[in-house]
């Protein structure tokens, strides 16, 4: 993972940017430039305004040079850290499409975004506009939550081992080494996990079923669970082994894996979790949309294609 120049994508709806601080500590540490951005569209200012002393190419330009003046307040706490600076406030509608515009001009190895917590149920709210980026954004995206520490201490990388046979790299090994390569800048420590969620008994067949190429009967269901442990085990201890983490930072769990992971990163204090988001049909798996949903730390989301 190279990172030399960060996008942050400014919020307009709130003082504190969780964005921008955690990019801070990211550039101090990569030596990367950071560039504040911000997209807007306000429905009101609409053609019933318009009229020759106003017309609406003018009311757009100082409403968007006020954004511009409150995006430069933030500049200097950028600068303040010696880390090269710049911003730009731009008007369109999608927001996520002006984005993903800005992401390919400006050659941004990394974007970072501010997420919300709903005020009354513990969890995020993600809009459409986040979906989207999470779909399509061809870089890195951090997902920055507010009541997260400022810097990270323990960074855990989320590995399914679902093989893709269309990308260059197995998007677990981007993953992990993005995972090795944070961890030693940060001077964090560094966990990986894997969840499998094994077929309920309730859902076993009952006649002769093929799992893992095998013709297993349906009354072996034990000796199901057991084959598939063994099976994801070996592929994990492969596909880890090279990689310098301590035994007790290693986690094999079964069971539903959002839940798994969300526990497993509330119980070993997590700071930033890294994981790969694939999508079916257009959609973002149930698995992954809990997961953002719920957990408890920061996110980075990375893809295959990098």
């Amino acid at each position: 993972m190279k990172i030399e120049h960060i996008l942050v994508i400014m919020d307009p709806t709130i003082d504190e940017q969780p964005a921008l601080s955690k990019a801070i500590e990211v550039a101090k540490r990569f030596d990367a430039s950071i560039e504040l951005f911000l997209v807007v569209y306000h429905s009101g200012l609409a053609p019933k305004w318009l009229n020759k002393e106003h017309p609406q190419e003018q009311i757009i330009s100082s409403y968007l040079k006020t954004k511009q003046r409150w995006l430069d307040t933030y500049i200097s706490q950028v600068s303040d850290e010696n880390i090269s600076v710049s911003s730009e406030v731009r008007w369109h509608k999608p927001l996520y499409a002006e984005i993903l515009k800005k992401i390919t001009e400006c050659h941004a190895d990394m974007v970072v975004k501010s997420t919300h917590q709903h005020p009354v149920l513990d969890r995020l709210l993600f809009t459409s506009n986040d979906w989207q980026l999470l779909k399509c954004c061809p870089v890195p995206l951090l997902l920055a939550k507010l009541t997260t520490a400022a810097t990270y201490k323990n960074v855990m990388a989320a590995v399914d081992l679902e093989k893709n046979e269309d990308t260059r790299k197995n998007l677990d090994e981007v993953i992990l080494d993005s995972n090795v390569m944070i961890s030693e800048y940060f001077n964090a420590v560094a966990h990986v996990i894997h969840a499998y969620d094994p077929m309920g008994y309730e859902l076993w067949p009952r006649e002769h079923i093929s799992m893992l190429g095998m013709d297993v009967p349906s009354y072996e269901y034990q000796g199901y669970q057991e084959q598939l442990q063994a099976q994801h085990e070996t592929e994990f201890t492969q596909l880890v082994e090279h990689y310098a983490f301590d035994d007790n930072n290693i986690h094999f769990v079964h069971g539903i894996a959002a839940n798994q992971l969300v526990d497993v990163v509330r119980d070993e204090k997590i700071d930033l979790l890294i994981m790969g988001v694939r999508f079916h049909s257009g959609f973002v798996s149930t698995t992954a949309e809990k997961i953002l949903n719920d957990v408890n730390c920061d996110i980075l989301v990375l893809k295959s294609s990098y």
